[in-house]
């Protein structure tokens, strides 16, 4: 999961400058990432602290150590606004101007519940945000399974030996499997995933 920060500042003057930045997180790691990249444009508009000599225009104990980057003024130039231009493993429903703390929020989200980027972005994408979709991992999610149709297979078969109606009970062969499924539908719902679908209930 990664996205590309993009320079405002470049970009306005006709000159692509950015980078591809590994979604993670720590919102933190993720700004440093970003604002390095912003140092490093040709259209400087404001000045920031120094990350040689963290400010202090000297980069040792001892004052007379001056910082070379900055020279001593414990500030560089910078380009001071981005935005995000493109993503891989996250859903483009975040938009250019998310914060990082909402990615770094989507990326919690597919560690805790072991999806990839692109599984938990189709979920994110169904639900419409990464805290409806949070709320709806935490408390109606029911597994992936191979279909719809599975789950729905697999609930009826619990609901029957729940009722010590087995494969082999008379009554079994009545039970309509199909009919079953379709009144489910109106009972949870299905994101399709890359390999099989994310059941929640309603």
């Amino acid at each position: 999961m990664r996205f590309y920060a993009a320079c405002l500042a470049s970009y306005n003057n006709g000159v692509l400058h950015g980078r591809w930045i590994d979604a993670s997180s720590d919102a933190d790691e993720m700004q440093e990432e970003v604002s390095a990249m912003l140092r490093e444009s040709r259209f400087p508009n404001v000045m920031v602290e120094c990350t040689v000599c963290e400010g202090k225009g000297y980069t040792a104990a001892v004052i007379d150590d001056r910082c070379g980057r900055c020279n001593c003024t414990g500030k560089v130039p910078s380009a001071e606004e981005w935005a995000i231009h493109d993503y891989e493993g996250l859903p483009s429903s975040l938009g250019e101007y998310p914060g990082l703390d909402k990615i770094a929020a989507f990326v919690v989200l597919a560690e805790e519940h072991s999806m990839s980027g692109e599984d938990i972005a189709a979920i994110v994408s169904h639900f419409g945000s990464v805290e409806y979709a949070a709320d709806e991992l935490e408390n109606n999610f029911m597994g992936v399974y191979e279909s719809f149709r599975a789950y729905a297979e697999e609930t009826a078969d619990e609901m029957l030996r729940a009722h010590d109606i087995k494969d082999d009970h008379p009554l079994a062969q009545y039970f309509d499997y199909e009919a079953y499924a379709r009144d489910l539908t109106h009972e949870a719902s299905a994101v399709e995933l890359d390999d099989g679908v994310a059941v929640f209930c309603a």
